[in-house]
Order: C-alpha cells, then sequence, then structure tokens
C-alpha cells in the first residue's frame, strides 16, 4: 500500500492511510485523471452523504483497478463536498466511463446533478417525485392504513 500511496503523492495528491483523498469540488475533474493516470481504471461505486444541518452533500467515489495487479488489490475512496443549495458538479464520465450509471443512481436518489451525465432515471418510476436517499424526504402516507 505504501508503494501505491506514494505513487498518487507523485501526482500531486494527498493520501492518507486508509487510500482516500478529499477533493474540492472545483478541481474534481483534474484529480480524478490524475488518480486514473496511475493507474486506478474504472468506478466501483458513487453514493452521496445528505448533512442537510451543514447545507452540504458529500459525494463518494470508490475506484480501483483492472489492468494494474497491485492497484486491483486496493479501492481509493474519492471524497467530494458540495453545496446542498447547488448541488452541481461535473460528470466523471469522460474519465472513467464506467461511471455512468451511478452517478444517474446518485443524481436520482439524491438530486445531484452530475453536468454532462444526460441518464436521468434508472432506478424509481417516472412520476416519482423527491429524492428519496435526502435526510428532509417525507414517505408519502397516503394510502397506508394503520
Amino acid at each position: 500500500m505504501q508503494e501505491i500511496a506514494e505513487r498518487l503523492k507523485a501526482k500531486g495528491l494527498k493520501v492518507g492511510e486508509d487510500l482516500k483523498i478529499v477533493v474540492p469540488a472545483s478541481k474534481i475533474k483534474e484529480e480524478a485523471r490524475k488518480v486514473r493516470d496511475v493507474g486506478y481504471d474504472h468506478v466501483k461505486s458513487v453514493t452521496g452523504i445528505d448533512y442537510p444541518h451543514d447545507g452540504v452533500f458529500k459525494i463518494i467515489y470508490h475506484v480501483s483497478s483492472y489492468s494494474d495487479r497491485q492497484l486491483s488489490k486496493s479501492i481509493l475512496t474519492i471524497e467530494v463536498e458540495i453545496s446542498r443549495d447547488n448541488p452541481q458538479i461535473p460528470s466523471l464520465i469522460d474519465i472513467w466511463p464506467s461511471v455512468k450509471y451511478l452517478e444517474a443512481e446518485t443524481s436520482e436518489l439524491f438530486g445531484i446533478e452530475f453536468q454532462g451525465n444526460s441518464l436521468k432515471k434508472v432506478m424509481l418510476p417516472e412520476d416519482f417525485e423527491g429524492f428519496p436517499l435526502r435526510r428532509d424526504f417525507k414517505i408519502p402516507v397516503e394510502g397506508i392504513e394503520k
């Protein structure tokens, strides 16, 4: 793991012991390219965490490698914080095509716009209203009997 951390540091990334980097939203594409160029060739998952009291979402990307045997043993976490009032971030689809459906799912469940990813609905019915993984989402109780 130390060698992987050194390779990431050589690209100018700050790395903790648990292979996690925290990236400002304004630099996500630049930093994602560095991570890809180190050898992390695909995204395993994308999710969000809603912090309504802080007015932010954290977007969490887990990336790994198929092509690099050493990197394939690790998962690198990339964490990005964005405003809850304007939940937009550039899509990473041009860097990792595997992110297409993962970003779409996160968008659908949290209401985060991944600019450049045109895919919208992948899970919820077309007439579904709201974003069910936001902390302030209210589950409709109409039609539910006690």
